[in-house]
């Protein structure tokens, strides 16, 4: 269990400094630093508002549940049923203009009166971390 390695890797992924984390949690600059760094650990109490801060469980934290369940959503595959090829090519292009996730593959198939549009997409992203509405 390396819980301090874990702060400071969250840390870094949100992009803040050791004084914003501190300044956030109502610690000093030196305990934050102490954690890092393995001299000390968060008490129990501190362990629910640093999940809360960064969204992520206890167990993440304590380093339970990293090699057991923690799924990665690497790429998906939709298909649309469009009422033309250019209705599919336009959602193509939108698909395009997006930073993440990645568009990968599309192929556009006839289907009758229908279009047919099957993306690839990569996400390389941690569930945990992801927004689901």
């Amino acid at each position: 269990m390396n819980i301090g390695k874990t702060i400071k890797e969250l840390r870094q992924k949100r992009g803040i400094t050791q004084e914003e984390l501190s300044d956030t949690l109502r610690v000093s600059v030196q305990t934050v630093s102490r954690w890092e760094n393995g001299v000390n650990a968060p008490d129990l109490s501190m362990l629910s508002e640093l999940s809360v801060y960064f969204n992520v469980t206890a167990d993440y934290l304590l380093g339970l549940e990293r090699n057991k369940t923690m799924a990665k959503l690497i790429k998906t595959t939709e298909t649309f049923e469009m009422a033309s090829r250019r209705e599919a090519e336009e959602m193509v292009l939108r698909f395009q203009g997006e930073k993440f996730p990645v568009l990968k593959d599309y192929k556009i198939t006839p289907d009758g009166d229908k279009v047919i549009l099957e993306v690839t997409k990569e996400f390389g992203a941690e569930l945990d971390s992801m927004k689901f509405n």
